[in-house]
This record gives structure tokens, C-alpha cells and sequence, in this order.
């Protein structure tokens, strides 16, 4: 018998089964049931809609507690479809002129957010960030880092090819901040300065201008003797040796006085 088959079985269930709620719902019943008028906008009816949510709490429950993420469904598909949700919220509240965020009030000029949601999102920002440096972590991304350093080497990559670009948001910061004479960094009370004491040394100290003591390498003067004349300075060792040899002088006959840089002198190996 086709029935025996468990691949001919399944299909037939299935056909019997797509038969029948295509049979409800030309008849205006719940597909599940078939006793109920659906509830206005959903397929199905109120009754057979509440016993599916609890059914499913339940079932989230029970696997959250075992530890599956996302109550055991996939969790690409169920990010994908959390990204597919907020880029539609988003794009709703954008077009009816509402903060992205809470949906509630208009966006402060030249934002997304208002600014209650732009305090609380800086808040918990700063928040995570001392708490990702206070474990040693990444302030960006939480990953582990080397010497202490305040982010990651994926994250100092994109900074490095972020950090020349500023975009509008930033500009309008700055121009703001200035015209209130605070700190355009961290809008401290400057009294008309640009940045505070402490961010204007973080700036300067950061920058490609201030590197310490700069380590230059040495040069070198060749002295006659007999003479006192002096050739130089040099800059190698091979100029020198060209040096005797166009002078037509012996090493017996000159002194090679070195210039090193002080800098060099004190970091240099000791022998």
C-alpha cells in the first residue's frame, strides 16, 4: 500500500491538509479550527491566536532557560528579520518627522534623535565605554587589546581611515560649542578658549606635530692635523672615507669628530 511509504504518507498529509484550509478559508472559517470567523486583519480566529501565543511563550521560556539564544530559533534569521523591523521603523519615523528613537517627539535640527534620547544614548555610551576600559577590553567593540591600548587593532584601522572625514553633525558641534565658549570636545566651561586644559593637551600630544625629542643621526667633520682645516660636515662614513680620498689624505693625518644627537646618546645600547 502508497501509505506504508513514509515520503508518500507525508505528501498526502500535506495535500489533505492545504485541501482543507484552502476549503475553510473559502468558507470564511479559521484554517486552524474551522469553527471560528477569523479575528479582523489575521487568518486566523481569536481563540486558536491566543493558544498559538502561549504555546509560544512557553516554548521561549523553556529554551531560554536552557541557555538557546533567541528561545532556540535561528538567530540569523532572527537578526536579519530585527534589522528588516528597525530599518522599517526608522524609515517611518523619518517620513512623519518623529525621533528615530522613541518615536515620540521631532528631532533637535541637524539629528535623528531628540534630546532626551541623544542624553541617554551619550549616557550609556559613556557608561559601556568605562566599563569595556575598566576590564582592559576594547572601548569600541569589547575585544581584547594589547599594551593597554584603548581599542583593538580592527578598530584603530577604521579610525585611522574615519578620522580625516567630518561629517555635518560634527561641524555644526563645533560651530555650536564655540559660539557658547565651551570646550568644542567635551563642553567644559573654557571661559572662550577652544578645548580645556586637559583636551588641549590630549590634542596636542596626539597630533603629528608634538613627537618628543627628535632622534636625528650623526654627522661628521674631518680636521687636518697639520692644518686645522676642516671638511664637513658629513653625513656617512662612506663620504668621509671619499672625503681622504679626494683631500688625498691618510687617517693619521685628520680627525673624524662626530656630531651624534644628545637624544641618541642617551637612548643608545650600552656595550
Amino acid at each position: 500500500m502508497p501509505y506504508k511509504d513514509p515520503k508518500i504518507r507525508r505528501e498526502r498529509e500535506r495535500e489533505r491538509h492545504r485541501r482543507r484550509t484552502a476549503e475553510r478559508k473559502e468558507m470564511g472559517l479559521c484554517p486552524k479550527c474551522g469553527r471560528r470567523n477569523p479575528a479582523p486583519g489575521r487568518s486566523l480566529c481569536e481563540v486558536c491566536l491566543d493558544r498559538g501565543r502561549k504555546s509560544e511563550q512557553a516554548r521561549y521560556i523553556r529554551r531560554k532557560a536552557a541557555g538557546d539564544p533567541y528561545g532556540g530559533r535561528n538567530p540569523e534569521s532572527r537578526r536579519r528579520m530585527a534589522r528588516e523591523r528597525t530599518r522599517k521603523r526608522r524609515r517611518e519615523r523619518t517620513e512623519a518627522g518623529l525621533c528615530t528613537r522613541c518615536g515620540e517627539v521631532p528631532p533637535v535640527n541637524g539629528s535623528a534623535v531628540c534630546e532626551t534620547c541623544r542624553v541617554e544614548r551619550r549616557a550609556a555610551e559613556r557608561k559601556l565605554y568605562a566599563e569595556r576600559r575598566a576590564g582592559g577590553r576594547c572601548g569600541r567593540c569589547g575585544a581584547e587589546v594589547i599594551d593597554k591600548a584603548s581599542t583593538c587593532a580592527s578598530c584603530a584601522a577604521r579610525d585611522s581611515k574615519r578620522r580625516p572625514r567630518k561629517n555635518a553633525a560634527s561641524r555644526a558641534r563645533y560651530r555650536d560649542r564655540r559660539a557658547r565658549r565651551i570646550c568644542v570636545d567635551c563642553s567644559a566651561d573654557v571661559h572662550g578658549a577652544s578645548r580645556c586644559a586637559r583636551c588641549a593637551s590630549r590634542s596636542w600630544h596626539s597630533s603629528g606635530v608634538h613627537r618628543g625629542m627628535p632622534v636625528h643621526p650623526p654627522r661628521y667633520t674631518v680636521v687636518e692635523l697639520a692644518t686645522g682645516i676642516e671638511h664637513g660636515p658629513l653625513d656617512s662614513w662612506e663620504e668621509v672615507a671619499m672625503c681622504l680620498a679626494f683631500a688625498k689624505l691618510s687617517r693619521d693625518e685628520v680627525e673624524v669628530v662626530e656630531d651624534i644627537c644628545v637624544t641618541a646618546k642617551l637612548t643608545a645600547a650600552p656595550w
